[in-house]
């Protein structure tokens, strides 16, 4: 999942205040101003459980949200396999966010602003790449294939580059295509010797 700047900075900034790791950590965002912290600890209880054990290091009301969002701290390092998108909470769904280890927070300011200049936003980007990552079929009944690209190695034997390209409906070779050319071409004279 990718995090706007702002979320990242969020985070950053309450781990920091709290003295906490903000990559052994998580936010919890859109907590209704009504939920009681004994409710809050019960709501996150199960869907955090896959993580190990973890407490709330912090609290604070965003003025903006008009909602409480919530520092997780965790014993264990991050596994990002199992951390939930969004927690079905008190008033709706409350977003998690994390820090990625790969996050670049300079790449992402840039990237963001660069959007935002364009007009578009991380979601468009996402939608984009998904339908460039699976497109749909090329033709009624003709769906694309994934092959991977093989060159020989010295030994002879064919060695994947790794990467699989997505490929359309076979064309035809050259000496089909150069067939079906010369029965077009015998049909046409035959057809003009009839007429004669």
């Amino acid at each position: 999942m990718v995090f706007g700047v702002q979320d990242i900075a969020l985070l950053e900034h309450g781990c920091k205040a709290l003295e906490v790791d903000s990559y052994k950590s998580l936010m919890i965002l859109g907590i209704p101003e009504d939920c009681s912290h004994q409710e809050f600890e019960d709501i996150i209880r199960a869907p955090l459980k896959p993580l190990g054990k973890f407490e709330v290091a912090g609290k604070a009301y965003l003025e903006e949200d008009r909602s409480k969002a919530a520092i997780i701290r965790l014993a264990e390092d991050l596994n990002y396999d199992v951390v939930p998108r969004e927690i079905k909470g008190k008033g709706g769904m409350w977003r998690v966010v994390y820090m990625p280890k790969w996050q670049d927070i300079e790449f992402l300011t840039k990237l963001n602003l660069f959007l935002r200049k364009e007009g578009r936003t991380v979601e468009d980007v996402a939608r984009i790449l998904r339908q460039e990552l699976c497109p749909t079929p090329v033709g009624p009944g003709e769906p694309l294939s994934l092959e991977r690209e093989e060159t020989a190695d010295k030994g002879g034997t064919a060695v994947g580059h790794g990467t699989p390209r997505l490929k359309g409906p076979a064309k035809e070779s050259k000496a089909e295509e150069g067939k079906k050319k010369n029965k077009k071409s015998r049909r046409r004279q035959q057809a003009s010797d009839k007429r004669l």
